[in-house]
Parts: structure tokens; sequence; C-alpha cells
């Protein structure tokens, strides 16, 4: 089988996947078979993306099924029946409602510790990480590449681990953990 065979084959099954999942998810009682099916179909596009383009190929199987499930959800979202009860006007809690207080002062507080006490933390576990990779023989550019991707992942896991915690006790622990891990960094003089 030529490559671009091969490789038109995985986009095909990217998209089978994504129908053969949607089917089964649909029907009354799951069937376990066409879940199955449904994940072999979607591992062999990956494959066949790897395979044939390397990185490449597996993005372009992964647009395949994603523009596929796109297609479904638009579909199913324009023949939904609207919402028998009109939408409360908090949207999700950020207002609140009648004579309820406003807590600016919690709220400054909550936007302090995800912007500002977040970001010094993750910046201090990618130090720790450069440290650490730099301990384990890596070279001065790969340990600078570990940090620079440690710095935005902790960021948005910090954020998230803050914003689902509704003690200031444990969003200030929460912050300061990845800080004491960064104590032997900066003992041992590593830095960005």
């Amino acid at each position: 089988m030529s490559d671009e065979i091969f490789f038109v084959a995985g986009s095909v099954a990217a998209v089978a996947a994504i129908l053969v999942l949607r089917f089964s998810w649909a029907r009354p009682r799951r069937s376990a078979a066409l879940n199955g099916l449904g994940w072999l179909l979607l591992v062999f596009s990956l494959f066949a993306g790897a395979a044939t383009a390397g990185a490449w190929g597996i993005s372009v199987m992964a647009l395949s099924a994603m523009g596929t499930a796109f297609a479904i959800l638009a579909i199913a979202a324009w023949q939904s029946p609207p919402a028998r009860r009109k939408p409360s006007i908090r949207r999700a809690g950020m207002l609140p409602e009648g004579d309820e207080p406003l807590r600016i002062g919690g709220r400054i507080v909550t936007f302090l510790l995800i912007v500002v006490a977040a970001m010094i933390s993750s910046i201090a576990l990618a130090i720790t990480t450069r440290w650490l990779a730099l301990l384990m023989g890596a070279s001065e550019g790969n340990a600078n590449v570990l940090a620079l991707f440690a710095a935005p992942l902790a960021w948005t896991i910090l954020a998230f681990l803050v914003l689902m915690t509704e003690s200031r006790r444990r969003q200030l622990a929460i912050i300061a953990l990845p800080l004491i891990s960064a104590i032997p960094a900066f003992v041992m003089g590593s830095s960005l």
C-alpha cells in the first residue's frame, strides 16, 4: 500500500471513528463492540498519520476527527429544542442576585491569587524543573526548554486548582507547595 493511500485510509478511519462512536453513544445502551471499534479506528488513524508523515500526519488525523466531531455537534445543536425556562441573570455565579453582597474584596483576592501568586508559583516550579534537569545531566538548552514548558503548564494547573478550591487556606497551600519545592534550587543558585 503506498503512503498516499495509507494516509487517506487513516483520514477516512478518523472520520469513521467519530461517526461510530457517536452512533454508539446515541444508543439507549452503549455497545462495547461499537465503542471498541470506534477507538480502534481512531488508533489506526493516528498510527497511519504517524507512519506516513510523522507529527504532521498525526495533526492531520486529529483535525479530521475534530472536524467530524464539530460537524456532528453543530448539527445536534441546531436541531436541539430551545430551553423551556429563562436562563438566570446570574450567569454561573458571576453576578449577585437580589440583595446578595458583591464580595468585591474576595473577588480581588481570588484574582490576585490566580494572576500574581499562581504565576510566581509556576515560575518557581519552572526553576525547580530546570534545576532537576541539570542535576540529571540535561544540557543547558534542554533544561531551559523544560522550564519554559513547565511554567505555563503549571500556571494553568495551579489556576484551575485554586479556582476549584473554596477554602482560602487550601488555596494558599496549593500556591505554597511549588514555592517550597523551589527552595533547594534557589539555595543551589539555579535560575532561569
